[in-house]
């Protein structure tokens, strides 16, 4: 699991948006280091927490991969937990939530 954060902080530090931007490297640098530190405190990116705030939901692009919307209310963040119909819930690295099986 740590192989897998480590590769995909890399992989953001050279794919990087800013760098298509024809901004130096350094800023993206820099963003990335921003984007990690805030993601380990608040579990979110510092684009997240923007839109968080701007939008009055809880934002998360990687919602997106299990087909849900970005960004939920707290009662449509409850609606859509309901529908995976789950005995235990649980959430990955990536703050997914997916059912878990206890054994």
């Amino acid at each position: 699991m740590n192989q897998l954060r480590i590769f995909i902080a890399v992989l953001l530090v050279f794919l990087n948006g800013c760098t298509f931007l024809g901004l130096p490297w350094q800023f993206s640098a820099v963003s990335t280091v921003g984007d990690l530190v805030s993601a380990d405190v608040t579990g979110k990116t510092l684009s997240e927490n923007g839109a968080s705030m701007a939008l009055q939901r809880d934002c998360q692009w990687g919602r997106v991969a299990i087909g849900w919307p970005p960004c939920l209310t707290k009662e449509e963040m409850v609606d859509k937990l309901m529908e995976m119909d789950c005995k235990t819930y649980s959430w990955n690295f990536l703050n997914i939530p997916y059912c878990r099986e206890i054994k």
